[in-house]
C-alpha cells in the first residue's frame, strides 16, 4: 500500500534536490508565485507538510496553484537573476519582496525653469531635466536633498517664482535658509549657481569636502571678527554637511560601475554561464559548453556585446537595471573563490579573458 502524502498529483515527483527557481501557476496557468531555492525538492514539497504555510497569503497561493514549473540553475546567483527576471516579468499576485524592486526614486532639477527646485520623483519626465539616480527607497534621497536645499539656500517652495523686490520673503528667508528669489535677492544667474553646487554635493563626495572646507573656514573668520549670528549659520552649515555624508552611502550608485564578465557554473557538469556588465548593467546570460569547439568564439562575442553595451549607456541609471545590478553587486561582496570566475574588462581584453578560461578548462579535464 502506498504511503499517503499530502503532496498533490500536480506537483512533479521527480523534483531534483538541486538549486533553481521554481513557479507555481493557477489552474489557467497565469504565474501566481516564483521563488527560488538551493533545494528545487525540498522547497516546493515543504508548501504542503505541517497543515500548509501558516501565512495566510502563501496558504491562499497554495490553494489556488494547480501547477509548479522548475527551472535548474548551476548557482544561487543564477537563480537570483532568473526569479528577479521572472517577477519582473509576470508580477505573479503573490509576491510581494521583489515585485518592486525595479522601482526608483529620482532628485531632479528641471533646467528648464529659471529657479528650479529639487524634487524627488519615480519616472524621468522632463528632456531638460537633470537626475540623479535612481535610488532605492524613498526616504534617503528625500533627506539628502532637504540637506542640500538648507546648506546652499535653495527654495522649498512650490510654484513659479516671478522676482517682486515689493514683496516680502516667507520665514525661510528669515531663517538664513533661502536665499529669496522670489523678491530679487538672488538673480537667475546666481541662484542657479546655487543648484549647481547642491547637485554636485549630491553627486560626488569631493565636493561635499570641498563644502566642508568652506564653510568651515567661513564659521572660523566669523568667530574671530566676532560675527557669533554669522558663524552660527556657518556652523550649522557645517553639521548639515556631516549629515549629508551620512547619506552617502545610500546616494553611491547602487550598481558597480565597472565593466565585467562573470563566468558561473552551469547547471549541469560541463556547462557553464557567461553573465557580463557594462558600466553596471547586466546584459543577458549566455550559456557555454565547455566541451564545443565553439566556446571561444562565444566569449569574445560576449565581451564585443559589453564594448557595444558600454556606447551606448546613457549616464544616469534605468530603474529596469536597478535590480539585477543589485543582486550581482551584493553577490560580489560576498561571494568566494569556488563561485565563479570575474574579469575585469577594464583592464581585460576579449583574447586574455579567453587565455585565462582555456587554462582553466585544460587543468579540470587534466584533473
Amino acid at each position: 500500500m502506498a504511503r499517503s502524502t499530502p503532496v498533490p498529483n500536480w506537483v512533479p515527483a521527480n523534483l531534483p534536490p538541486a538549486p533553481g527557481v521554481y513557479q507555481f501557476e493557477d489552474e489557467i496557468g497565469t504565474p501566481i508565485y516564483v521563488g527560488k531555492s538551493v533545494n528545487l525538492r525540498r522547497r516546493v514539497r515543504g508548501y504542503f507538510y505541517g497543515g500548509g504555510p501558516s501565512d495566510e497569503r502563501m496558504a491562499m497561493m497554495v490553494r489556488l496553484a494547480r501547477k509548479v514549473t522548475i527551472h535548474r540553475t548551476g548557482t544561487d546567483l543564477e537563480a537570483l537573476l532568473e526569479e528577479a527576471e521572472r517577477i519582473e516579468r509576470n508580477r505573479p499576485a503573490f509576491n510581494r519582496a521583489l515585485k518592486n524592486r525595479s522601482r526608483g526614486w529620482y532628485i531632479e532639477v528641471d533646467w528648464g525653469q529659471p529657479f528650479p527646485r529639487l524634487r524627488i520623483t519615480g519616472a524621468r519626465r522632463r528632456s531638460r531635466a537633470q537626475y540623479l539616480g535612481p535610488f532605492r527607497g524613498r526616504r534617503g534621497p528625500t533627506e539628502a536633498a532637504r540637506l542640500v536645499e538648507k546648506i546652499f539656500r535653495l527654495r522649498s517652495c512650490t510654484g513659479a517664482i516671478r522676482p517682486d523686490e515689493e514683496a516680502s520673503p516667507c520665514l525661510q528667508h528669515g531663517i538664513d535658509l533661502c536665499s529669496a528669489p522670489c523678491i530679487g535677492l538672488a538673480g537667475v544667474d546666481a541662484y542657479r549657481r546655487q543648484v549647481r553646487a547642491a547637485m554636485r554635493c549630491l553627486a560626488e563626495s569631493e565636493a561635499v569636502e570641498t563644502a566642508l572646507a568652506r564653510c568651515s573656514a567661513q564659521r572660523d573668520a566669523a568667530l574671530k571678527a566676532g560675527a557669533m549670528n554669522l558663524a552660527t549659520s556657518w556652523d550649522r552649515r557645517v553639521d548639515w554637511l556631516h549629515e549629508l555624508e551620512g547619506y552617502r552611502a545610500m546616494l553611491e550608485r547602487p550598481h558597480v560601475d565597472r565593466s565585467l564578465l562573470i563566468v558561473l557554473p552551469g547547471a549541469e557538469p560541463g556547462d557553464g554561464l557567461l553573465l557580463p556588465m557594462a558600466r553596471g548593467r547586466v546584459l543577458p546570460r549566455t550559456r557555454i559548453h565547455w566541451s564545443d569547439a565553439d566556446w571561444r568564439e562565444e566569449v569574445c562575442r560576449v565581451c564585443y556585446d559589453v564594448r557595444l553595451a558600454e556606447l551606448r549607456a546613457e549616464s544616469v541609471f534605468a530603474p529596469a537595471d536597478l535590480t539585477p545590478s543589485l543582486i550581482v553587486t551584493s553577490w560580489l561582496d560576498r561571494r568566494s573563490r569556488d563561485e565563479g570566475q570575474v574579469f575585469d574588462l577594464d583592464r581585460l581584453d576579449a583574447s586574455l579573458v579567453t587565455e585565462a578560461l582555456a587554462a582553466e578548462v585544460e587543468g579540470s579535464a587534466a584533473a
